[in-house]
């Protein structure tokens, strides 16, 4: 059986992008990761002077979110999805960067944006932490946020270099909450958070680790408007 595989590519981010499609007739009970390394080997096979794909990966165990890109229109771990799962509905595959990042090349996109905000936003603690036995589960699932910038590119709110940071730093920010009671936190979430979502919920439906994004909304909600209310409300 043979695909057509539609790859938006790249050489950096100073030339103009191009699309290539590939017929490929391989193995399909593969990831798309894979898929294109078996691509990449075709070509040197040939040894046309094909310049190969270029794209991140690193644990390939759906464990770093390095291998974040845009697959028939929505953002996964390109180790994580399967061929024969998406062929079955269509013999053709496209894939593209995510788009609210920089091309570095091909599929390769520059994330540090989301770890500079992060320290822009100081996101650590600076006072010690108040472990609370009802906070746990919450913590542990927020915590496992891979920062693969999937809930970004599916975010109708979030661009880059904008006030509102969008979910990637929201799930730091919670996990920092629920362990500190230093209310700049709570304050930092309402302006650079929760001001600037719309609540689409995007985000959920396609973060690779399942975390509950609006339970811990909900629950950094309550948080703020409780430190808000002990800062103001209760002094009339």
């Amino acid at each position: 059986m043979s695909i057509r595989i539609n790859i938006k590519r790249q050489e950096n981010g100073a030339k103009e992008a191009y699309w290539q499609s590939f017929e490929y007739s391989g193995e399909l009970h593969v990831s798309i990761g894979t898929l294109i390394n078996n691509l990449n080997s075709e070509m040197l096979e040939k040894d046309e002077g094909e310049r190969p794909i270029r794209f991140d990966c690193s644990c390939e165990q759906g464990l770093c979110g390095a291998c974040a890109m845009v697959v028939n229109e929505k953002p996964v771990l390109s180790c994580q999805l399967f061929c024969d799962d998406l062929v079955q509905e269509n013999n053709e595959i496209t894939i593209h960067p995510l788009s609210k990042f920089p091309v570095i090349s091909d599929l390769a996109v520059d994330r540090s944006q989301m770890f500079e905000v992060m320290k822009d936003m100081k996101l650590w603690l600076e006072d010690p932490a108040k472990v609370r036995t009802a906070n746990l589960t919450l913590q542990y699932e927020v915590s496992q946020c891979l920062m693969c910038g999937s809930c970004l590119e599916v975010c109708p709110n979030y661009s880059l270099g904008e006030l509102f940071t969008g979910m990637s730093s929201a799930m730091s920010m919670t996990n920092l909450t629920l362990l500190s009671e230093d209310k700049a936190y709570k304050k930092q979430y309402t302006q650079r958070v929760y001001d600037g979502c719309s609540k689409s919920l995007a985000c959920q439906e396609v973060c690779p680790m399942d975390i509950p994004i609006v339970e811990a909304i909900s629950k950094m909600n309550r948080v703020s408007v409780w430190g808000m209310w002990n800062m103001f409300g209760k002094h009339g």
